[in-house]
């Protein structure tokens, strides 16, 4: 057992001791204000069933009866009642509190109780007062039942003890309880940092419908969302090595063909150029991928219009077609408002109307088809092109970083624009989608929200 658990078991038992404590007090406060608000005189029910019959012995049958039947009640185990004359003799010559006969008089005289409290009138002349005062108000009165009887504990011992273990029972079965789930989240961090990324902490909760179940549930969620972060970025790392060879290999080459030819070290010098610049864009395309896939996408939050940013990359792209003798068709596009990365749309939309030209044959069309007016809260915008498409099996990867329709033909790139297009859509709350037309060529479907 934790120190967690025997800090609950002490706290919740020594809570229930002090409650069981207080209640009890707060019992016998009460008891004791209300007799001393009785001032030694019962008016209870019963008191009322003793001084009523006392009543009637004395007006029908005499003081001689009157004294015999106080006597037989005295013997009794209930409390007595008493019969006192106007000098505060009680008939039998018992002793009685100053108080309680005060108290007796005084509500004799304002005709409180007048069921509890009788004063009866006797053929020597005398009238009598009677009540019966509280056991407390009686001087030598003796404890209603014995400590023990034939050698068994008193009722208010048991009762106690037998508290006093279930409190124990609860208090542990509550703490253990309340401990067992903490202990489980434990050792699953524990080996969560240890590197076991397989780590699940919600079979260990059971059915628990909890916060602490809630918690657990969470944490399988934050454990699989490492996981794949993580194998994402050996992925990448590993496509980033190898993707690295092939221009460091060159850019080996060249060095070596300087130093073998130095009447060519122009030439030589072009190819590292050219190479250093290739590298250059791989590290910038890796860099903005590695932000996405970490959920920072580095860019500031900005009021965007999107008509105005596909015109301008529309522009572009008509410009690097011309050379293909490819056509790039957009309809007329007004104000179209949106909040969010405007960097980030750039390069998803660019990225995907780009690759759309260069694998598009001579000769074919890219067309943009924009919808901003169906949908307040969303924007969609659909590319489509008359390249070889994709085949089926591969549609799924398309996505994937360093992804190469090799089988499609057209200039190789890195891979990795269809990738951050994914990225940059996903975190703008969008989707993306592609598949081949039936018509021949390929189409991307882009959908993003509004405001960010």
């Amino acid at each position: 057992m934790g120190q967690l658990f025997w800090k609950l078991f002490l706290a919740i038992w020594l809570a229930q001791v002090t409650a069981a404590a207080g209640v009890g007090a707060l019992v016998s406060w009460h008891h004791r204000s209300e007799r001393e608000a009785m001032g030694g005189v019962s008016v209870r029910g019963h008191a009322a069933l003793g001084v009523g019959a006392a009543a009637d012995v004395l007006r029908w049958g005499g003081l001689a009866a009157l004294r015999d039947f106080l006597a037989e009640a005295g013997e009794g185990r209930g409390s007595p009642v008493y019969a006192v004359d106007e000098r505060g003799r009680d008939l039998l010559g018992r002793a009685l509190a100053p108080e309680s006969l005060e108290q007796a008089r005084l509500w004799a005289r304002t005709g409180d109780y007048p069921r509890q409290i009788r004063e009866i009138p006797a053929q020597d002349g005398h009238r009598y007062l009677l009540f019966m005062p509280v056991p407390e108000a009686l001087p030598d009165e003796p404890p209603p039942l014995p400590p023990y009887r034939h050698g068994r504990p008193p009722p208010w011992l048991v009762l106690g003890v037998a508290g006093a273990l279930t409190s124990l029972l609860f208090s542990a079965w509550l703490a253990w309880y309340l401990s067992k789930p903490i202990r489980h989240l434990r050792s699953a961090f524990a080996a969560l940092s240890q590197g076991r990324l397989e780590t699940r902490a919600g079979p260990d909760m059971g059915r628990r419908r909890d916060e602490l179940a809630d918690l657990g549930r969470h944490f399988d969620h934050m454990a699989e969302r490492i996981g794949h972060l993580v194998q994402a970025q050996r992925r990448l790392l590993h496509d980033v090595s190898h993707e690295l060879r092939s221009p460091l290999a060159r850019l080996q080459a060249a060095v070596g063909l300087a130093r073998q030819r130095p009447d060519q070290a122009g030439a030589s010098l072009g190819r590292i150029e050219r190479e250093a610049g290739r590298l250059d864009a791989l590290v910038g395309e890796v860099l903005t991928l590695s932000r996405l896939e970490a959920g920072m996408p580095g860019a500031r939050v900005e009021e965007v219009d999107l008509g105005e940013l596909v015109e301008s990359i529309v522009e572009d792209a008509r410009f690097e077609a011309a050379a293909k003798d490819v056509a790039v068709v957009c309809p007329e596009l007004g104000e179209i408002p949106v909040r969010g990365y405007g960097e980030l749309i750039y390069r998803a939309i660019e990225n995907i109307v780009r690759n759309a030209v260069k694998h598009t044959l001579p000769g074919g069309r890219v067309t943009l088809e924009i919808d901003a007016a169906s949908d307040a809260r969303r924007v969609r915008l659909a590319v489509l092109d008359q390249g070889p498409g994709v085949p089926e099996e591969r549609l799924a990867a398309i996505f994937e970083p360093f992804f190469r329709n090799a089988d499609g033909g057209g200039p190789e790139g890195f891979g990795l624009g269809l990738a951050i297009a994914r990225r940059a859509v996903e975190a703008h709350g969008g989707s993306i989608s592609a598949r081949n037309r039936p018509e021949g060529g390929f189409r991307v479907d882009l959908a993003w929200c509004r405001e960010l």
